[in-house]
């Protein structure tokens, strides 16, 4: 079945890429993270996204009811780190209520906060999903020819 989707999987790919950043879940950081993939580690870009991912999750879990300023942060740089605009800007409103302390619009930045994220992690992990589709691809037609 997934020898009919290699023709247009590329394009495919391209294409979903190209949504990310149209809807502005990625930024150019976004660019730069896809120019590490090479031939000698085509999975090395998976790789990082799902570094992010986790490392950000494990981040969000820990969030208390007091959440630190500091976590937020480190949500922030990684989140710019592979160019996840959302997660980016939705960590500086958490950042800018944490120090305010404003307890009503800190609660909502942990929501909007969560929720990007749980946007983010779907678009990324469909992304994931697509890439490893086509390395699959790419292995069975090297062992074939």
């Amino acid at each position: 079945m997934e020898r009919n989707l290699d023709p247009n999987s590329n394009g495919l790919l391209q294409d979903y890429v190209q949504s990310l950043f149209d809807e502005g879940i990625v930024n150019d950081q976004f660019s730069q993270v896809l120019t590490l993939k090479t031939e000698d580690e085509p999975d090395s870009v998976l790789k990082l996204i799902n570094a992010y991912l986790n490392d950000a999750e494990a981040i969000l879990s820990e969030f208390p009811e007091n959440i630190l300023a500091a976590q937020a942060r480190k949500i922030s740089e990684i989140s710019l780190c592979i160019g996840a605009e959302h997660m980016k800007l939705a960590c500086s409103d958490l950042i800018q209520a944490c120090d305010e302390k404003q307890g009503r619009r800190f609660f909502q930045a942990v929501g909007w906060t969560k929720m990007e994220f749980s946007r983010t992690r779907g678009k990324l992990d469909a992304l994931v999903q697509m890439e490893k589709r086509i390395l699959r691809l790419k292995s069975k037609q090297n062992r074939a020819g």
